[in-house]
């Protein structure tokens, strides 16, 4: 509990130390508050390590909300006066002298104020100190007991499966006509999703279907969203289908499916009113079409599944557990022989459950002494007894043993709704904005990252999808560890789900999670306002009226982050540039410019904005926010020229996307370390050399450290204008790793200048980025190209040699419709492993068997996915 106030503590210290030049006022007595805070920290420290339970510990759980609350007001009397500082330094020197008067006596107010905290801290400090002195002398000889890690997420290992998956891929083959609909059922942790998961691999299944879904319900289903992404799975376009009602959808799906062999996978069915209401979608269509449905409840499984009974997972025997046991623990190796008998005993005293096995793995390694193995095997029976087994007990295990200072980061997980597919970015970029990720990192995103990865590797995060050069690029938190986070995170007043309009309990409320409609929240009268109100994240959608939108800054001044993205507003009220401390601010919204008032908020992180213009005109001097790292948008921004400016974006690392006018060497400069950048526009202004100019040069030449790039060619004339030229190897960055070209029309010679980017990885050949019917790489090497995607293309000739695409992993081949056939030699690329053909035809899709087929064994296999499927693909 010692680490709750820990992070608090240094999260004022940073605030303090990133305003150091504002904070001078009441510097004195801001350092005299954290040194008080500190003292007191090490006094709990001290405590907590002679306390075998201290997080259960009622005197400690007292103290430490004590502390919380004084460190919080704290936070909101140093952010105040860090606000008043600040206008008072932009106002204009003969205001500033009319004023002083009332300034000063703030600044007075305000070391009171922290005065006061202090005492209050001591005061909470010195009142418990006999209770904190008993505790510190608790004994130190009793051995603590073996801390035991649950992941609870499904496992991928396959052991003791093979003849469940065998009778599940026998009735899913069997020779009849009508949709069959099996299911799966089983107590949490046997592995529904895991049988489920190995059996939606196998490539007999793959290959008998037309097309095959994996769709994971949840709890708390979303009917419409699912709909929605089976439409994009489906045929990859989605616009026509936003004003349809759930129905339409439903019909939409069904029509396409009707004609069809389709195999689908319903994940964690929790309710018969869910599954009636997803099943219209899916039609009788007397061609062998099979769903699989897994559930934990015997109801739902009967219901699903009249004609046959529910498939029931069975136990782990005994060896089979064993087996589990030892690759968890030791991977590869074999279990040396003198832990193996005590290895046993705990393989044992799991009782048949593979989440018990993984439970008890999770604390063990393969470095760990004989006395530990003995430690775990001497009662772990009360902790993963079938029979008392508590999700909430064994998440907990699995959450104690993360390191302190990412718990809040993985509780937060569980401030997206449940069941919500978790876009990595904008986790991240939250995540840094409330002051998760420690400001001392090099590089914050980096370390965001690393925490996000040790999560998925304790098996406690879902991996949705990943980015083409393999990062994680969406994620899910499982829905039984969202309601342990949830509980946890409130509990911890880390953050409040808000679902409805009575609140009760609001003065410890820092971050608000609203589920509800946010025009009806802000009407209530219980509504939580103030201050310590930090963070406020929607995920309803709707549009709200100005005059509702301009009482958010008003009941919450001190904002860090505002999430409002699934919200559109017609226009920013001028109140809303007046959240100085708002890091994070995500909004839709029809507006054509980007306000000057945006130079106002200068703390700033991140900044999503997206609008239903093509084009934005930004008023603001955006390199005025210094800190600045992610500036995202869905349409072109066209930046002013900076004039007497010094400031920078020195931390800017994303820029999309920016107009083809605005790649200048004067803006450049105010952002030099760009990581990722998109330019949207008449990219004729981009690549053409005007008046002995080329503004792509400016792209190369002062964006050294850019890595990804994306070019896409829009024009306001329907005809569009040709793009003449390609830029030589030389002018692209140096350091450049992916690219993708959009509309551009250029000619596949030019594509072959880009096999001298030897750090090129990813290339992405979107709607049209190439035209004409024959690609001849001769002796054309792209050394690192290890992902390539090839969208809607004219092209029919396609010659390449094995050593044209040494490193590739990964083809995507999308409306080649033209195409005769792929290259051979790719059948002697070691390093190929995937190859997707949509919608090509079948003399493509014949080549990319034969492809597949030839492919020597020695070089792994190849995964080959294709759709339609060759017999029924039209020429």
């Amino acid at each position: 509990m010692d680490t709750v106030v820990e992070l608090l503590i240094g999260k004022v210290a940073e605030s303090v130390e990133e305003n150091a030049s504002l904070i001078l006022g009441i510097k004195d007595e801001v350092e005299d508050l954290l040194s008080e805070l500190r003292s007191f920290k090490a006094y709990l420290t001290e405590a907590s390590k002679n306390n075998e339970s201290c997080n259960g510990n009622a005197v400690l759980r007292n103290v430490v909300q004590k502390i919380q609350k004084v460190i919080i007001d704290a936070e909101d009397a140093i952010d105040k006066y860090l606000v008043e500082r600040r206008n008072h330094r932009t106002r204009p020197v003969l205001k500033r002298w009319a004023e002083r008067l009332c300034y000063y006596t703030k600044v007075i107010d305000a070391a009171k104020e922290i005065e006061s905290i202090k005492k209050r801290a001591e005061k909470i400090r010195l009142d418990h100190v006999h209770s904190l002195n008993i505790l510190q002398a608790g004994s130190t000889n009793n051995p603590h007991p073996a801390v035991l890690q649950a992941p609870v997420v499904e496992e991928d290992e396959v052991i003791g499966f093979d003849t469940e998956a065998k009778i599940i891929n026998d009735r899913l083959t069997e020779k009849l006509n009508d949709t069959m609909v099996i299911s799966i059922v089983g107590m949490p942790g046997l592995g529904k999703t895991t049988l489920a998961n190995m059996v939606f691999k196998d490539h007999k299944l793959h290959y008998e279907s037309f097309t095959h879904l994996w769709i994971h319900v949840s709890s708390n289903m979303n009917r419409r969203q699912i709909f929605m992404d089976i439409i994009s799975k489906l045929n990859k376009e989605t616009r026509g289908c936003k004003h349809m009602s759930d129905d339409q959808l439903a019909s939409n799906i069904k029509e396409f499916l009707n004609d069809i062999k389709y195999f689908i996978v319903m994940d964690d069915v929790c309710s018969t009113r869910d599954w009636n209401h997803l099943k219209i979608a899916f039609p009788n269509n007397q061609k062998g079409s099979r769903i699989l449905v897994t559930t934990r409840t015997f109801e739902v499984a009967n219901h699903v599944d009249s004609k046959n009974a529910p498939h029931e997972l069975k136990y782990l025997e005994l060896e089979e557990s064993w087996e589990l046991l030892e690759k968890k623990v030791f991977r590869k190796e074999a279990c040396p022989n003198h832990l193996v008998s005590t290895g046993r005993s705990i393989a044992k005293k799991c009782n048949g459950i593979p989440l018990a096995v993984v439970v008890i793995a999770g604390v063990l390694d393969k470095n760990s002494t004989a006395a530990k193995w003995e430690e775990v095997a001497e009662d772990p029976f009360q902790l993963i007894n079938q029979e008392n087994q508590s999700y909430n007990e064994l998440v907990s295990l699995s959450y104690n043993q993360l390191p302190n200072h990412t718990k809040d980061c993985f509780l937060y997980l569980a401030a997206f709704p449940m069941g919500h597919e978790i876009p990595v970015r904008k986790l991240i970029c939250l995540w840094i904005a409330e002051g998760f990720i420690p400001s001392s990192s090099h590089n914050m995103e980096g370390t965001a990252k690393i925490y996000l990865k040790d999560f998925v590797n304790r098996n406690l995060l879902m991996v949705v999808k990943k980015t083409a050069d393999g990062e994680i690029k969406s994620c899910r938190l499982p829905d039984t560890l969202h309601e342990f986070c949830k509980s946890e995170a409130m509990k911890n007043n880390l953050f409040h789900e808000i679902d409805g309009t009575r609140i009760e309990g609001n003065e410890n409320y820092r971050r608000l999670c609203i589920r509800s409609n946010l025009r009806s929240f802000i009407d209530s009268e219980s509504k939580p306002s103030g201050e310590h109100i930090r963070s406020l994240l929607t995920s309803t959608k709707y549009e709200i009226p100005e005059e509702h939108l301009a009482t958010i800054p008003k009941s919450y001044p001190l904002l860090r982050v505002f999430d409002a993205e699934e919200l559109k507003f017609e226009i920013l009220p001028k109140e809303f540039y007046e959240l100085y401390h708002l890091r994070y601010l995500a909004v839709t919204t029809d507006l054509k410019l980007f306000p000057k008032s945006f130079t106002n908020l200068w703390n700033t992180q991140t900044l999503v904005f997206n609008t239903s213009q093509t084009s934005v005109e930004v008023k603001a001097e955006i390199w005025r926010l210094t800190k600045l790292r992610h500036l995202l948008a869905n349409a072109s921004l066209k930046f002013p020229t900076p004039k007497n400016c010094r400031d920078k974006c020195e931390d800017l690392q994303t820029l999309s996307s920016i107009s083809p006018k605005s790649c200048t060497e004067a803006i450049f400069d105010k952002m030099p370390n760009l990581l990722k950048m998109g330019v949207r526009g008449d990219l004729v202004e981009l690549l053409e050399m005007r008046r002995g100019i080329c503004l792509f040069d400016n792209i190369g030449n002062q964006l050294h450290k850019l890595q990804n790039l994306k070019l896409v060619h829009e024009t306001a004339n329907a005809q569009g204008s040709k793009l003449r030229s390609f830029p030589r190897a030389e002018k692209f960055p140096a350091n450049l790793r992916k690219l993708t070209l959009a509309n551009t029309s250029f000619e596949w010679k030019d594509i072959c200048i880009l096999g001298s980017l030897d750090g090129l990885e990813v290339l992405k050949l979107e709607e049209f980025a190439v035209k004409g019917d024959s690609w001849e790489l001769n002796n054309t090497v792209f050394n690192s190209l290890q992902f390539l995607r090839i969208g809607r293309t004219d092209l029919a000739y396609w010659t390449a040699k094995e050593t044209s695409f040494p490193a590739l992993k990964k083809l995507y081949l999308l409306h080649c419709t033209n195409l005769n056939a792929l290259p051979l030699a790719f059948k002697d690329v070691k390093a190929l492993k995937f190859m997707e053909l949509y919608c090509t035809n079948r003399n493509a899709a014949t080549s990319a068997r034969k492809i597949q087929n030839l492919k020597p064994e020695e070089h792994g296999l190849l995964e080959l996915s294709v759709y339609p499927p060759d017999h029924s693909a039209q020429h």
